[in-house]
């Protein structure tokens, strides 16, 4: 058993709340996501605190003030150390692009849409969150080992979408943007959903092949996670 706060295990391990430390690992404090690392093959440790949750290979028991000291919190008892997710090469017919978004609340929010509305495929540019951030595992449940994740150069990606037939939409307000009831429905389609303060990029929006908008009544502005649920559910039919 681990007890001491100053093995080298316990530094490693709590240095993996800093993006810069997440080189090849990062920590997950919920036990159905811990389960799900467990079946997808992605688990690597398992610790826990007088009695392990189930069998697992490489677990390591751990005095309640080193799980304290890890999760840096008072209230679990199993901690599970993750592989980073693999990304896959190929796309499925739907894909959700995200520039910018900065709120890692907002990208778990927004995995969590996807899931629901079952599209596969999240590309983030370079300049959103962390999806590894705990706030962003918090809020996307099972959607950080079901979807497809990577992080691109959005410019480039768009071409590359078009190349394979996709028609991509970007949010915005623009002479040209049109209502989202507008747009047919094409097999193959991706959407960009911009920073929460700037929306998205002007050079992205003149890349794509429309600029669209959501109608809207008595508000103004809608937050990016539920103008993804409203677009996400509106293109999954």
């Amino acid at each position: 058993m681990i007890s001491s706060l100053d093995n080298k295990l316990v530094k490693d391990l709590v240095r993996l709340h800093q993006k810069k430390y997440r080189e090849d690992s990062f920590l997950l404090f919920d036990y159905n996501q811990i389960l799900l690392a467990n079946s997808s093959g992605y688990l690597k440790t398992l610790l826990y605190v007088s009695n392990p949750p189930f069998d697992f290979s490489n677990s390591i028991e751990v005095s309640q003030a080193v799980m304290n000291k890890i999760s840096k919190r008072d209230d679990l008892t199993c901690i599970g150390v993750s592989c980073l997710i693999e990304e896959k090469c190929e796309y499925s017919d739907r894909i959700v692009i995200l520039d910018h978004v900065q709120d890692p609340l907002n990208i778990g929010r927004i995995m969590e849409v996807c899931r629901l509305f079952n599209y596969q495929d999240l590309i983030l540019s370079q300049g959103c969150a962390d999806i590894y951030n705990e706030k962003c595992l918090s809020n996307c449940k099972d959607g950080i080992f079901k979807l497809n994740i990577s992080y691109k150069n959005i410019i480039d990606e768009i071409d590359i979408l078009k190349q394979k037939g996709y028609i991509v939409c970007a949010t915005g307000l623009q002479d040209n943007t049109k209502d989202m009831h507008d747009i047919k429905s094409n097999k193959k389609m991706a959407f960009i959903l911009g920073n929460e303060g700037s929306g998205v990029d002007k050079q992205i929006m003149k890349k794509a092949d429309y600029t669209i908008k959501i109608d809207m009544h008595n508000i103004d502005s809608l937050n990016v996670a539920m103008a993804s649920a409203i677009l996400l559910h509106h293109f999954s039919k």
